[in-house]
């Protein structure tokens, strides 16, 4: 092989070489740019999921309300009952001394 048909095919290997680096490069750029995008997206997301965890919330906090509201009504009906029981043994002895001086 002459000196010229080796400097020849140093530099053909070269410039292989070189796209190849080159294109190596464009491709890490390119998953960088994709990676800080993702980022972005993921920080965004993010932050509205915790907006979304904040204005649901009441939402979760309406079982507790409820399970108040049920012993709240448990009770008005356990006061109805008795003041009824009351009322009506209030009213037996008016009654029956009705009754008696009939």
């Amino acid at each position: 092989m002459s000196e010229k048909q080796f400097l020849r095919r140093w530099y053909a290997g070269l410039a292989a070489v070189v796209v190849v680096v080159v294109a190596v490069a464009a491709l890490l750029l390119a998953i960088i740019g994709t990676a800080r995008s993702i980022l972005k997206h993921a920080e965004r997301a993010l932050k509205v999921a915790n907006e979304i965890v904040a204005n649901t919330r009441p939402i979760w906090e309406l079982e507790k309300t409820n399970a108040v509201a049920v012993q709240l009504l448990e009770g008005a009906e356990a006061i109805e009952k008795h003041a009824t029981e009351v009322a009506d043994a209030l009213d037996a002895p008016v009654a029956a001394s009705q009754r008696g001086a009939s």
